[in-house]
């Protein structure tokens, strides 16, 4: 059944091309890029256009009686569903809350391939040892990353090694697609083990809409396959949401079953783990050989935290998802949406409310 989405309310700031494209698409676009919607306009929205919350603050049910769709900029919407909108219960009949999954497999999944090469490569530690060449030999041998018999830097290769993706969406599954051209195993822990086609939003030529990249899948919720799932990943890689379930998911004991010298790599949320298992995870005879991490808990890091100073620890302020272009992107999908009710296709990227993504 096709859904009539005429007015438009937009509460982010839109480059002039594509806020000149989505007015092609709409009768009426009221665009109000610092947020504050007068409550008149919000009763003729059909459609909004938000960066990371559903409705603006104070703005509640009552006042948007025509809105269908609320399409979100960031693919996570744990702050939008928290909002006293969809304490009313009301809300998950009236209208679907989207999200902006599916355009990250631009920047994401390279960041987590060059992240990973960096590090079995120890670039950022080599950067340092240009500037101290007189202490190499001590700082390799501080950091547990020189070759045991020549005392020398000594790079890894990925041939052969085992991926443990935790999580495959549009993420994990590009990841795979990209880490393939490596010769590495691809395994995939999600919440039922099983294998599942992406019904999601898909940029041409990427992921692995079937989900037959992986050789096997094991699920989070049953104890001893996850344990296998850990013990056979040479290099772990999380992409998942927060959510009730997924926060601190991982502990010591699971780390710890990791094969001697794996690597850990969070492009997801910090919440999976506490910043504390990661050091002792770190710093544990026999423990990770090293870890990059997009995301914390807390985020932001107090200045002072050890993992700064770690020299097994490659740092970035939550940014792999950021590119040039990102608004664009999301306009994109946000129209593909947008047009696909129109003809009577199901919502893309639509929040669960139950999951929490």
């Amino acid at each position: 059944m096709s859904t009539q989405l005429d007015n438009l309310v937009i509460t982010r700031p839109i480059p002039p091309d594509s806020l000149a494209m989505i007015r092609q698409v709409f009768k009426n676009v009221h665009y109000y890029p610092e947020g504050a919607v007068p409550r008149d306009v919000c009763k003729e929205a059909d459609v909004w256009f938000n960066p990371h919350f559903a409705l603006p603050d104070g703005i509640t049910l009552d006042d948007v009686p025509r809105t269908k769709l609320i399409q979100l900029d960031a693919a996570g919407a744990n702050y939008a569903i928290s909002q006293p909108v969809f304490d009313d219960p009301r809300a998950r009949d009236q209208f679907a809350l989207c999200t902006a999954s599916g355009i990250h497999v631009y920047t994401i999944p390279q960041h987590v391939i060059s992240q990973i090469i960096n590090l079995y490569t120890l670039h950022h530690i080599q950067y340092h040892l240009m500037r101290v060449w007189a202490e190499r030999t001590a700082i390799l041998e501080a950091a547990r990353v020189s070759d045991s018999k020549s005392g020398k830097l000594g790079s890894r290769s990925l041939y052969g090694k085992t991926i443990g993706l935790l999580g495959y969406g549009h993420i994990g599954r590009e990841v795979a697609r990209l880490l393939k051209a490596f010769n590495v195993d691809v395994i995939v822990a999600n919440s039922d083990g099983k294998a599942r086609v992406d019904e999601g939003y898909i940029v041409r030529g990427t992921g692995d809409k079937d989900g037959s990249l992986p050789s096997a899948y094991y699920s989070t919720n049953n104890t001893r396959a996850f344990k296998e799932f850990l013990s056979r990943s040479d290099i772990l890689i999380a992409s998942l949401p927060s959510t009730p379930k997924t926060r601190c998911l991982l502990g010591i004991e699971h780390l710890k079953l990791l094969p001697d010298g794996a690597v850990f790599v969070n492009v997801g949320r910090g919440d999976l783990v506490k910043s504390e298992v990661l050091l002792e995870a770190l710093d544990s005879p026999g423990g990770l050989f090293a870890m990059a991490l997009d995301v914390t808990d807390p985020e932001p890091l107090p200045p002072s935290h050890p993992l700064f100073s770690h020299p097994r620890v490659i740092l970035t302020p939550h940014i792999s998802g950021d590119m040039e272009g990102y608004v664009e992107r999301a306009c994109e999908l946000f129209i593909a949406n947008v047009e696909g009710m129109r003809a009577g296709k199901a919502p893309i990227n639509q929040v669960h409310l139950d999951r929490g993504y």
